[in-house]
């Protein structure tokens, strides 16, 4: 059996009995254990019981492939790695570590797509989405096509529907090698600082290829969990003073099957948040976002604004209360802002004096180890670095 009769045989949608299942998980254990032979953006996924099917007649023909095909496993350490490995924008950019990408691969929060398309010599890969209660993060690979240093590359159009459905917001990008530090300022991923000159990003990574990111949201629950997914890429180029400049004509599209959990820690509150007149009564942590409900009761404000013409005018909203902007650890560590974007906040209703505010996290967290929520109090003067003192500090417990 050659490498890519094995690979085919482990895409196929099989029904594997429990001894064969066992087998398999031995290997991939033992694959775990001497990880130091795997690249470190690569992880072994197991096949895990949730994911099997229970039966009782199999075709012993199929047993007789799975069986092959995990006796190989180990053989072909390099070939089942590029198949079952992590996005490096999704494992380096939310600086995943081993043991967390483990518990969100048993979760079914990730799920592994490797589906190619290819279109005027441009090659895409959808590699794997992660998926909680309001967001999911898709990572495609791009291959043959590589802009100048430091110039960034976008598409020209992306579509993206779940079930058929638009009824979501969603943003895409390409990654640039950056991540955000504990202080929530950018840093290199690879842990050296920042090169100030005009063209700092670092798209192309070491083997050439490109990384594109999607990132969908819901106000609705669960909205994404178990849900079919189509995305359309067309086109793409650059971007250079916010204008999109076409290099090459094409098309791009995949469907799958999403998995996602919507495990998270569940906490009931009472905090107030000083004499603001808001109060935490709930939040919902998952490993990559953060829920906070308020009562609220509405304020209007008048604030005033600049119209096209630069003028000044006057309007009148509702106040906001202290935003949730990030998290205390259990071992002491603050991550005042934490926040990638896509929030979504506001009252849940017209005549409601509950407000939410949710957004993903620019890191992926291990949920049992956060202390306390941090919102914003003041920010720190020019000069002065951020601390505690400057939050509202809510513990969980």
């Amino acid at each position: 059996m050659n490498k890519r009769n094995i690979i085919e045989t482990l895409q196929m949608d099989v029904e594997i009995p429990d001894v064969v299942q066992k087998k398999a998980n031995q290997a991939f254990a033992i694959i775990r254990k001497n990880n130091t032979e795997v690249n470190a953006n690569d992880n072994i996924i197991p096949y895990s019981n949730k994911q099997s099917k229970t039966i009782s007649k199999y075709s012993k023909k199929k047993i007789a492939v799975i069986a092959v095909a995990a006796t190989l496993v180990l053989a072909t350490l390099s070939t089942a790695a590029a198949y079952f490995g992590w996005s490096k924008s999704i494992s380096e950019g939310f600086q995943a570590t081993e043991a967390q990408k483990t518990q969100m691969e048993e979760s079914n929060m990730s799920t592994f797509v490797n589906q190619s398309c290819t279109d005027q010599g441009i090659t895409v890969t959808a590699v794997q989405s992660i998926t909680d209660n309001y967001y999911t993060h898709i990572a495609l690979k791009v291959e043959g096509f590589e802009p100048e240093e430091g110039i960034q590359p976008d598409f020209e159009t992306l579509k993206v529907t779940i079930d058929g459905k638009e009824d979501f917001k969603y943003t895409g990008d390409f990654y640039d090698g950056l991540i955000m530090g504990a202080d929530g300022s950018a840093v290199y991923a690879d842990g050296s600082h920042i090169d100030t000159n005009e063209n700092f990003e670092r798209y192309v990574m070491e083997d050439g290829s490109l990384e594109y990111q999607i990132t969908l949201s819901s106000h609705e629950k669960g909205y994404f969990v178990n849900k079919p997914v189509h995305v359309e890429l067309n086109n793409i180029g650059t971007v250079s003073k916010a204008e999109y400049h076409n290099e090459l004509n094409g098309t791009w599209s995949f469907d799958w099957d999403m998995q996602g959990s919507e495990d998270m820690k569940e906490c009931t509150l009472n905090a107030p948040l000083g004499d603001t007149d808001a109060t935490v009564v709930k939040a919902e942590i998952t490993p990559i976002s953060l829920r906070a409900e308020y009562e609220f009761p509405r304020q209007e404000v008048t604030e005033t604004a600049f119209n096209e013409n630069g003028e000044e005018e006057s309007y009148t909203t509702w106040a906001e209360p202290p935003e949730l902007t990030g998290i205390k650890m259990k071992d002491g560590t603050i991550y005042p802002f934490i926040s990638l974007g896509a929030d979504t906040m506001g009252y849940v209703s017209e005549d409601s004096d509950i407000y939410t505010r949710t957004f993903p996290i620019d890191r992926i967290i291990n949920v049992d180890q956060v202390e306390s929520l941090l919102f914003i109090k003041s920010y720190a003067q020019e000069g002065e670095t951020i601390s505690e003192d400057n939050f509202y500090v809510v513990p969980l417990e």
